[in-house]
């Protein structure tokens, strides 16, 4: 396609042509910012669990339940807030998810009941469920084919990152100031990006062309991309439709054992990385660590998950996803279940969360690969889709079945020898997948 005025302008031609520029690299940064608000703002009830049990009286249970009310409203942002944007455009989306988590933990930090908690943790996890899928699609519409995995990569690394300065804040916040300003600092950094994403965020050029809308909005996007392009609000232009399957696609062509064996894959390991995040704190000073040190040692999680995330993406690249996640599953098995074996030392706690980060969490990075390598292209978004839905639901389900647990008194080494077992599950679904795609 001609990329002049004198004819339709192919704007994923453009995108995919042209090194990543400016207006690129503001749109991952900014992204990737949002994405370390989504981090902080997840994992802030996990800093403050312990204290919130001892004023509301709550027991494991219902902690676990209360940690789970935002993974809810998770879910639902992303199933109401994916289709919203599809018709709306992912900034204003963006902008208002970011809003209500601002605006929904500023309300957590001034809760006075039980029922207050769990409404307001839900409408923040709203809010989070509304950024996260966007800004990832936001991200892959800016970036060049070519670059697309390496910088959708880098902008989600901002998720652990957040986690990681939560925990180095939060001890001496808690200390300070008390657990109400974990969700004061939660509310206040989303509210102030709300107008820095109005000024600086642009729309999706591919977005803004499919639907026809704005075209002095898209002529400037496309001109600071492209200069040459020469693009003016009354251009014509050109973009891929994204490609679309009913999940019946799923289930046809022999496919139905490799989706449900996958489904079981993102179900378990969503499971064990939420119960990890959600309770992690509440467990080590269960074990007799001050909060203080139980809240930075989760930093080893973190920090573990960024390493482990990269080194599995070029792993994968190199060896292939079924190889890699069988291997990565395996250790994560491991690693988790040694992680009851080690809460008399700190060092070997740190050792073995730094593990478990980069096998469980850096898992994340791997698995999406294994849905690329399973489906036909016109099936994958889809069964991307519905595996991460899948997905969600264990990661609602992981802090609750700990929260039971802890309820019943079960020791710390054979709650996390449970915790292995899903990560044992997920590696044996691995390995049969790997085999069903090569026969």
């Amino acid at each position: 396609m001609s990329t002049t005025s004198t004819g339709p302008i192919d704007i994923d031609g453009l995108i995919d042509s042209r090194p990543i520029g400016a207006m690129q690299w503001r749109v991952v940064a900014l992204c990737f910012v949002l994405a370390m608000v989504d981090g902080f703002d997840a994992q802030s009830i996990a800093y403050v669990a312990p204290v919130l049990a001892d004023e509301f009286s709550l027991g494991p249970d219902v902690m676990g339940q209360l940690i789970s009310s935002a993974l809810v409203g998770l879910m639902a942002g992303a199933f109401v807030g994916s289709p919203i944007a599809d018709r709306l455009g992912r900034r204003p989306v963006i902008m208002l998810s970011v809003l209500m988590m601002g605006v929904s933990s500023l309300l957590t930090a001034v809760a006075q009941t039980e029922a207050e908690l769990f409404i307001y943790r839900f409408l923040t996890g709203l809010g989070l469920g509304g950024v996260m899928p966007n800004i990832n699609i936001l991200t892959a519409e800016f970036a060049p084919a070519r670059r697309r995995a390496f910088l959708m990569t880098s902008m989600f690394v901002g998720f652990p990152i957040g986690t990681i300065v939560g925990a180095l804040f939060a001890a001496g916040l808690i200390n300070m100031f008390g657990w109400p300003s974990i969700f004061v600092l939660g509310g206040v950094i989303p509210l102030a990006m709300v107008p820095l994403l109005f000024f600086m965020l642009p729309e999706s050029p591919r977005f803004l062309a499919l639907k026809g809308r704005r075209p002095d909005m898209l002529a400037g996007i496309v001109n600071k991309i492209a200069p040459e392009a020469g693009a003016t609000p009354q251009s014509q232009y050109v973009t891929v439709a994204p490609e679309g399957g009913s999940i019946g696609a799923l289930f046809t062509q022999g496919r139905t054992l490799v989706t449900l064996l996958l489904w079981l894959v993102f179900f378990a390991n969503l499971l064990t990385l939420y119960a990890i995040f959600g309770w992690m704190p509440s467990v080590l000073e269960a074990a007799g660590f001050p909060l203080e040190r139980a809240i930075l040692a989760t930093i080893l999680f973190s920090i573990g998950g960024v390493v482990g995330g990269l080194l599995i993406a070029a792993a994968v690249d190199r060896y292939g996803a079924f190889r890699t996640m069988t291997a990565t599953f395996a250790a994560a098995a491991l690693s988790v279940a040694l992680i009851g074996q080690s809460t008399a030392s700190l060092i070997l706690v740190l050792i073995t969360l730094f593990l478990s980060g980069a096998t469980v969490m850096g898992s994340q990075f791997g698995i999406n690969a294994m849905v690329g390598d399973s489906y036909d292209t016109n099936a994958r978004a889809t069964a991307l889709g519905w595996a991460l839905a899948v997905g969600r639901v264990g990661a609602i389900i992981g802090p609750i079945m700990v929260g039971a647990a802890l309820a019943s008194a079960l020791p710390l080494p054979s709650l996390f020898l449970l915790g292995a077992v899903p990560m044992l599950i997920a590696a044996v679904a691995v390995f049969v997948v790997g085999r069903l795609n090569t026969t």
